[in-house]
């Protein structure tokens, strides 16, 4: 389990020389533009929304005591709006990324496995299909990782402190194996799985999941630079890790000579 997980993890380490031994750089650039732009707009909408709702004046209009007015005030204006924005970013963010990308991720993923293979994959690059299965595999994630996650804080919250902790890092768990079946998926579609043999194939290969989605998530949470390089390498790592699986091609094979 764990050597799998690392493993998830390490393919990450073979991404930048695949990018550029099979000058997949214009596929990255595009990509990595279009990642901004929706993660900028993730932002910016919550925080519009925010300032143009009245919500902050409503709530200081019901807050019945002259005692700590300015604190609620300064609480408002800060740190209401920031957890919008990181609601917004963390939970949903993911998910919008990889179903508007996933159309292009697909063609991504098929280019590096044809360049590991050295030989064409056979694809019939629908937009519509890409995109449409996107949405039902992030809608089904966005379910259960909700789901999961209101088990997971109901459960732990009887346990002071160390629940907390507890509680924080299964719930990380959680959202890895979410974001690395999404960056597994576009794989997978490719290999004609459906839905239900793409979900079973995640499963059986839980660990994987795990450490791609992992490294995915640390990348995402970087300022801009983790916006753009985390979706391209997700689906990059993905890719290396569903061949070791399904064509047996070892990790290690990636390596440069």
């Amino acid at each position: 389990m764990i050597g799998a997980i690392l493993d998830g993890i390490k393919s990450y380490q073979y991404t930048i020389g695949m990018i550029s031994r099979y000058k997949l750089w214009r596929y990255v650039i595009f990509s990595s533009i279009l990642s901004f732009a929706i993660i900028a707009f993730l932002v910016a909408g919550p925080t519009w929304i925010f300032l143009n709702s009245g919500l902050e004046e409503r709530i200081l209009e019901a807050y019945p005591f002259e005692f700590g007015r300015h604190v609620v005030e300064w609480l408002l204006e800060n740190l209401l709006m920031i957890m919008m924005i990181l609601i917004m970013f963390f939970f949903l963010g993911k998910y919008i990324v990889m179903i508007v990308l996933s159309p292009f991720m697909s063609i991504l993923s098929e280019k590096v496995e044809s360049a590991i293979k050295g030989v064409p994959v056979k694809s019939d690059g629908n937009f519509i299909r890409d995109l449409i299965r996107g949405i039902r595999i992030a809608l089904r994630n966005i379910i259960r990782e909700l789901i999961l996650t209101v088990l997971v804080l109901i459960i732990f919250n009887v346990i002071p402190v160390l629940g907390t902790i507890a509680s924080t890092v299964v719930i990380f768990l959680i959202q890895s194996f979410y974001a690395g079946f999404g960056n597994m998926d576009y794989t997978l579609e490719r290999k004609q799985y459906g839905v239900k043999d793409s979900v079973k194939f995640v499963r059986r290969n839980w660990s994987l999941a795990i450490g791609n989605g992992m490294f995915f998530l640390l990348l995402f949470v970087i300022p801009v630079i983790g916006w753009v390089l985390a979706p391209v390498y997700g689906t990059i790592s993905a890719v290396l890790l569903v061949l070791t699986q399904t064509d047996s091609i070892p990790l290690d094979s990636h390596a440069r000579d």
